[in-house]
């Protein structure tokens, strides 16, 4: 399925991300800004029936979009820009950073 198909809502809550992703320099954020950040932005797309998933590597933040009724990815792309610290630093996956919610 491609982007097109998708809710209003769906698209609008990727297409933030995106902006985001690509006007923010990752290397302003901090282990416990980037958690808080993930986790506010994961909450706003679960509204929309979207769940957001990330992994660290090479200190590169690498997104995956993904429907939350059958677990397919939609979208995925990953920051230009390096975040300032390294895997170990940070939760590397939501349901690891918020274990109540699976």
């Amino acid at each position: 399925m491609t982007m097109h198909s998708r809710s209003k809502e769906q698209r609008e809550a990727v297409r933030q991300l995106i902006y985001l992703v690509l006007t923010r320099d990752m290397a302003t954020f901090n282990p416990d800004r980037f958690k808080h950040w993930i986790k506010e932005t994961d909450s706003k797309f679960r509204k929309v029936g979207l769940m957001l998933k990330f992994e660290i590597r090479d200190r590169f933040v690498y997104f995956r979009i993904k429907e939350i009724r059958n677990g397919r990815i939609i979208y995925q792309f990953d920051s230009s820009t390096r975040v300032g610290f390294d895997e170990r630093d940070v939760v590397l996956s939501y349901e690891e950073l918020n274990p109540v919610g699976r």
